[in-house]
């Protein structure tokens, strides 16, 4: 089984220990973008039970995600209300569906990173394994980009990875992201930071 397409984010790493749960929305969740297989949308109440059956419980998609090993039950639950956006930002995590049906399987999102010393953002994507090796990593990376440099007017956007992560590796240089140096957490260990600017973007879009 090919190793999972996990998050380039490490969020603890990126100071988010610090924040306050969420308040839940009983509105509509946002779809914070879209694309032609996938829908990023805010989370919702009844997301909690499915995230933890698919990611947080799963030990071989949490391998190279936060610290490296599932998460219980109640740890999974409070970690989603603490970082998932409930609400109507574009920002944080949130929930992966596929088209049509709306099916999750997985997350991703935007989120804070002073890894380099700055006010950046990173982009990050946890895949449940069923999804793994169809390219969804990729897809939702684009669109991913797109947000920052588009809506966000970020000036350059990061990706934290795990060194073992070969295919996050991979899909962060497929997307154009250059490593640019390695950090050590000690809660996470090594963690290679890729980058790219936004005119490096604009200009692979022209090509």
């Amino acid at each position: 089984m090919a190793a999972p397409l996990l998050s380039a984010g490490e969020l603890a790493y990126c100071g988010w220990m610090n924040q306050q749960p969420a308040p839940v929305s009983e509105k509509q969740p946002l779809v914070i973008l879209a694309t032609p297989r996938l829908i990023l949308r805010a989370a919702a109440e009844a997301d909690i039970s499915t995230l933890h059956n698919l990611i947080f419980g799963d030990s071989d998609v949490m391998r190279f995600a936060f610290s490296g090993a599932p998460m219980a039950t109640d740890a999974a639950e409070d970690f989603i209300r603490r970082f998932f956006t409930f609400g109507g930002s574009l920002t944080g995590m949130a929930v992966l569906t596929e088209k049509p049906a709306g099916e999750i399987i997985g997350f991703a999102g935007l989120s804070p990173c002073d890894a380099l010393g700055a006010d950046d953002f990173e982009i990050g994507f946890v895949l449940a394994r069923r999804v793994w090796g169809k390219g969804i990593a990729t897809e939702i990376g684009k669109a991913q980009l797109a947000l920052g440099f588009e809506q966000l007017n970020c000036g350059r956007l990061l990706g934290l990875v795990d060194p073992q992560n070969a295919p996050s590796i991979h899909a962060l240089e497929k997307l154009g992201m250059r490593y640019l140096t390695t950090i050590a957490d000690p809660r996470r260990g090594s963690r290679r930071v890729y980058v790219i600017e936004a005119e490096e973007w604009r200009q692979r879009r022209a090509e």
